[in-house]
């Protein structure tokens, strides 16, 4: 069939189209308003003459496809308005039925026609608008206008070709010694990356005349371009975003003298991708990328697909993408930005430069960023060019970023300055116990005290560690039972001046030995039966206080506001575990800003569920005693059984459970039906299923997040009634939080980074570890001391902070920066599912799951859900998910994945013969070995065509091109072949 061969750009275009996903994006419209009516008909009639593609369709035969001549399609005559150019934009083409362009004459209310003309990017580009309208503006005139020539423009192609099979060695050696561009971008609020074309937001972009002369300025000092300016600015605002070495795709005209008066798709997308460094100043960064967009201009015409064989088929060659035009003349009667409906990539810049200065446009995808995010992300560019190109030389890490709003929300939040009487928990306790001394204060399986009975004993137990030689500062290992004489032990070493150190009986003995020895304790106090042998101080015996009974009960001396409250040690990261040391102004600050966010009265009775070892059971004791209240003591069995648990809420009466999301899960799996308290939630993230799960069966639902660093909990969010998403809330009273990027600059609303902490809450230091205290406890801007927290989070435009994981619990799989909580989240929303974890077993990704659901729906589920490198390899079901003694997910602790698999199925010889003959035919080579993939045997999209219809035609299926990507064997596509006839009915 005669026709026009199309450019290998072209092809590309079509394999993508043909792949799915395309949508409209590839739709490109431009207008023209005339005044008064005109002949359209007439004059539409003659363009499409003068450019035969206008009136074309795609005719493929053995996976060759050609555009071949159609009848051109008749103008819609119509009323002008938004609405009416949006839905001509909005219609899609078909592309095999054809025509690929249409035009419409749009009446407006001034008498003047809006012609609108749209077409499909396979026969138009950005440059043939230019073509385009003055063509038919001729044509409106009257003038006439040659007829177009199929066989120049084949010619034209054919010779494109040939220039490209030229370049072809020497732009593959190029792009070889590149990264090949990123299938993700980190943006202000997006959600993910699109994996297809997605529906549209559009927002002008609004330049200052100021920036705008800016431009010209610096492109002048510079001796760069205003385009290489603004793409080197586009590239510094992406890597302030985390996007350390940046890929933007750039739209490059491949036209030559012999095409410039054709329409046609003279175009290639190629991707700049420059490394940034936030020390390196803006000048040095322009000149970057200018020598590597000019490098890359070199080869202009090799599409990169065919530069780097193997490059899966995407909607868009980058995540990030910007197209420019420069005019140099002006017409107000051209709409230049125009734009298709659908958007390919997650943030494309289309950009017009006319004499009377630059205008533009934003495109993001709508479902996966709003519009108040695009809208800050234009805000972003115009600050940091404006700041650069006032000082070029400044570092980009120090440029001006932030819009003003997200200064003044950052102002707002941590607005928590609250005044404070210098005063230590063990002082409120002692006030309450004035107030109301025959109160009930602890309550446990070993007893009860009053508060009067209560202050007597940690009294008597202070003057019994003072006569043994316990000084104000000092440190005093506490290795006790549960119950309500742990309690008296806690309160009676704050007596005696000194700070507490919990030793767990339940830890094992070399780790009770290392933290007593390294917190260099004077002595322990504790139950003999709870105590290990073997420790390295002497044991006061704290059974039934007989030890203390002959000590006064006044009180043995003044505690220091200023002094010491606990140490408490936690598992590093990598090496030996380290002792924080909070003190009693920090302490008492969390108790008070607790109580003044969920309330506190002497009716309240908080259930002390957590081991002393964790610093949040510091809460349970104090926020009641310190009021009035009562702490009930839970017994070990409450700890572990979730209905042992439910019982004791139920029979004490109590009001406030804290309890790691774990341990509500325990609960609700033993068949709570709820309870009128004030639930918190905190120790590890709260998964929304858990969160709506729970939030019904309790008054109050706090999400509560804090390192031990920062005195317990540092933030709150409280749960709403049906919840659409859990976040960490704002700080607590007199806590500062910062989100910061690596070089502690804020980061935008939006844009992940380390949450750093500061105020009242910080700990003093890790207990003899002054290098590891330099490295975490920094100081911020304005000089004010921060905690580094290691924590991944994003603050939202409504002030409240996300949580997103650990910072080293992100990994690097196959190229893919993953972050393993975004796929337990998922996880956690297939049926069935409870619990969810997910680690990396030797380079592949394991689900663990806790449920019922079935694993057909489950994998179904991720699948809609996650993209194809995040999706699990294997599944594993657990009875319930290992933890640490603090009851979190113990990762380390998941088993390894059965790798015992039935074995694949074989396909018959027969079909693994028919599929060798079709790529031996379509290659043009004599014979292929068993590893041999389809890229190194030089296959590319159209070779993938043309085997696919070769497949279809044989074998009667339909290959998805993703399966030449996935699995470029022979093997590997004839397994995907007898899948696909299995699932076919018969």
């Amino acid at each position: 069939m005669t026709g026009i061969p199309m450019t290998l750009a072209q092809q590309g275009i079509w394999f993508t189209e043909r792949a799915g996903g395309a949508s409209t994006a590839y739709t490109l419209a431009v207008s023209l308003t005339v005044p008064g009516p005109v002949s359209v008909d007439e004059a539409w009639a003659a363009v499409t003459k003068r450019h035969p593609l206008l009136a074309s369709t795609v005719v493929e035969t053995d996976g060759v496809p050609l555009l071949v001549p159609t009848d051109p399609a008749t103008v819609h005559h119509g009323e002008a308005g938004a609405a009416a150019i949006a839905a001509e934009i909005a219609a899609g083409f078909d592309l095999t039925a054809g025509p690929l362009a249409r035009c419409a004459a749009l009446r407006a209310g001034d008498g003047s026609t809006v012609l609108l003309i749209v077409a499909h990017h396979l026969v138009f580009d950005g440059g043939g608008k230019d073509v385009l309208v003055a063509d038919l503006a001729r044509a409106i005139a009257g003038e006439a206008l040659d007829a177009g020539s199929p066989t120049a423009l084949a010619a034209a192609v054919q010779a494109q070709a040939s220039r490209i099979a030229g370049a072809l060695p020497a732009a593959r050696d190029f792009w070889s010694q590149r990264p090949a561009p990123s299938t993700e971008v980190v943006l202000p609020g997006l959600s993910g990356t699109p994996t297809a074309a997605e529906p549209a937001t559009q927002l002008d972009i609004e330049w200052t005349r100021e920036l705008d002369t800016a431009l010209t300025a610096g492109a002048a000092a510079l001796g760069a371009t205003r385009f290489e300016l603004l793409l080197a600015g586009l590239h510094a605002v992406l890597a302030r975003y985390g996007n350390g070495v940046p890929s933007v795709a750039v739209d490059l005209s491949t036209r030559r003298p012999e095409t410039a008066g054709e329409l046609g798709m003279w175009v290639n997308e190629l991707p700049v991708t420059v490394e940034v460094d936030p020390a390196a100043s803006f000048a040095d960064l322009v000149r970057a990328v200018r020598a590597e967009a000019r490098a890359v201009y070199e080869y202009r015409e090799v599409p990169l697909g065919r530069a780097l064989p193997g490059l899966p088929p995407r909607p868009a060659l980058a995540p990030v993408s910007i197209s420019y035009r420069r005019l140099t003349t002006q017409s107000a009667t051209v709409d230049w930005l125009l734009a298709p409906a659908a958007v390919r990539s997650a943030l494309h810049l289309h950009l017009v430069d006319a004499p009377d200065g630059l205008s533009g446009r934003i495109h993001v995808p709508e479902r996966l960023l709003a519009a108040d995010d695009a809208a800050r992300i234009a805000g972003h560019l115009r600050v940091l060019l404006a700041a650069a190109l006032a000082d070029p030389d400044r570092p980009l890490g120090g440029l001006d970023l932030l819009v003003p709003a997200e200064l003044a929300l950052l102002d707002r939040l941590n607005a928590t300055a609250r005044p404070r009487p210098a005063t230590t928990v063990l002082d409120l306790v002692r006030a309450a116990a004035q107030s109301t001394p025959d109160a009930t204060a602890a309550v446990g399986d070993s007893g009860t005290m009053t508060y009067r009975e209560l202050v007597a004993a940690a009294h008597r137990i202070g003057h019994g560690l003072r006569r043994r030689g316990v000084g104000s500062g000092d440190v005093v290992g506490l290795c006790a039972q549960r119950g309500v004489e742990l309690v008296a032990g806690v309160l009676g070493i704050l007596a005696a001046g000194a700070a507490y150190l919990p030793l767990d009986p339940t830890y094992p003995v070399g780790r009770l030995d290392y933290i007593a020895t390294d917190a260099g304790i004077k002595l322990i106090l504790g139950h003999v039966s709870a105590a290990p042998a073997g420790l390295p101080a002497e044991l006061l015996p704290l059974d039934g206080l007989a030890a203390f009974a002959d000590e006064p009960d006044t009180e043995p001396t003044a505690t220091d506001p200023d002094g010491l409250a606990y140490v408490i040690y936690t598992s590093g990261s990598t090496g030996r575990p380290k002792g924080v040391e909070i003190g009693h102004a920090a302490l008492a600050n969390l108790i008070a800003a607790m109580g003044e966010l969920i309330g506190a009265a002497p009716t309240d009775r908080w259930l002390n569920l957590t081991t002393l070892s964790f610093d949040i059971s510091g809460l349970e004791l104090f926020a009641p005693l310190t009021t009035g209240g009562r702490v009930v003591v839970a017994a070990d069995a409450a700890v572990r059984e979730g209905a042992t648990l439910a019982r004791l809420i139920r029979d004490a009466g109590i009001t406030h459970v804290q309890a790691t999301p774990s341990s509500w899960q325990m609960l609700l799996d033993a068949g709570w039906t709820g309870a009128p308290i004030t639930a918190l939630s905190g120790g590890e993230a709260l998964p929304l299923p858990l969160a709506r799960r729970l939030r019904p069966l309790v008054d109050r639902l706090i999400n509560v997040y804090g390192p031990t660093e920062t005195t317990i909990w540092s933030t709150a969010a409280s749960i709403p009634a049906a919840p659409t998403r859990v976040t960490i809330g704002q700080p607590l009273a007199n806590t500062t939080l910062h989100v910061l990027d690596s070089r502690l600059r804020p980061a935008p609303v939006g844009v992940p980074g380390e949450l750093c902490i500061g105020g009242a809450g910080l700990a003093r230091a890790y207990r003899g570890r002054p290098e590891l205290t330099a490295e975490r406890f920094v100081t911020g801007a304005g000089g004010q001391r921060i905690y580094r927290t290691g924590d991944q989070v994003r603050l939202g435009a409504d002030g409240e902070i996300e949580f997103l994981g650990r910072a080293d619990n992100q990994v690097k799989l196959r190229g893919h920066r993953i972050e393993l909580g975004e796929i337990e989240q998922a996880l956690l929303g297939a049926p069935g599912v409870v619990q969810a974890a997910v680690a990396v077993r030797v380079s592949e990704l394991v689900a663990y799951l806790v449920g019922a659901g079935d694993l057909p729906p489950i994998r179904a589920h991720v699948a809609q859900t996650l993209p194809r490198y995040m999706i699990p390899m294997h599944y594993v079901r657990l009875d319930r998910l290992p933890q640490t003694l603090n009851g979190k997910l113990d990762r380390a602790a998941l088993p390894a994945p059965d790798r015992t698999e039935a074995a694949p199925v074989t396909a018959a010889p027969d079909l693994t013969q028919i599929v060798t003959g079709i790529w031996c035919e379509v290659l043009r080579v004599d014979e292929i070995a068993p590893d041999d993939t389809l890229f190194d045997l030089g296959g590319h999209s159209l070779t993938i065509m043309q085997i696919t219809a070769r497949v279809r035609k044989a074998l009667g299926v339909e290959v998805p091109f993703d399966v030449f990507f996935d699995t470029p064997t022979i093997d590997g596509v004839v397994s995907a072949i007898d899948e696909l006839r299995q699932e076919q009915p018969e």
